[in-house]
């Protein structure tokens, strides 16, 4: 008599020919796995440092803003705080103290410049430039090598 079990003998197991289609498909399968996790670490550290620069530059745009159109003017003629029309470190001249930044501000350079216009009332425009410092490991990560803003410092309209 025979039993079901030695009629299914030979069907035992996976062929070699199994076995190598299961380990390609499961290759192809990680090897997308890990591009798309390198491409959304890529975009994470991307967006860190784009918003950090950002940070930077909003915090020098509401520091003159703040401070008001009378404190441009004499900063103009005067800087002491950060340097005008030059490219310097931002823990270098920091606008702050050194404590209030992140230790990868070290990684960028700011510019500052103020101009006087005129028209409707008397103004100064600030414009900032953050760019990333040269050979930094961060220029590796940010898709954008420089960000601009402006804003204009008005005076007050006498009453």
């Amino acid at each position: 008599m025979i039993s079901i079990f030695q009629k299914n003998k030979q069907h035992r197991g996976f062929s070699l020919i199994e076995v190598l289609i299961g380990m390609v498909i499961m290759s192809v399968a990680l090897l997308s796995f890990f591009l798309i996790n390198q491409t959304s670490s890529s975009q994470s550290m991307d967006a860190y440092y784009e918003f950090l620069a950002q940070t930077l530059g909003n915090e020098t745009v509401e520091f003159c803003q703040g401070m008001g159109y009378a404190w441009a003017l004499k900063y103009m003629d005067k800087p002491d705080i950060f340097p005008l029309n030059e490219w310097h470190g931002i823990l270098d001249k920091p606008i702050f103290s050194k404590t209030s930044y992140f230790r990868e501000c070290d990684s960028f350079e700011r510019m500052v410049n103020m101009s006087k216009i005129s028209g409707g009332g008397e103004g100064i425009l600030v414009t900032i430039g953050v760019r990333v410092k040269s050979n930094n490991k961060v220029r590796a990560w940010m898709s954008r090598s420089q960000l601009q803003f402006a804003t204009i410092v008005m005076e007050k309209p006498a009453r």
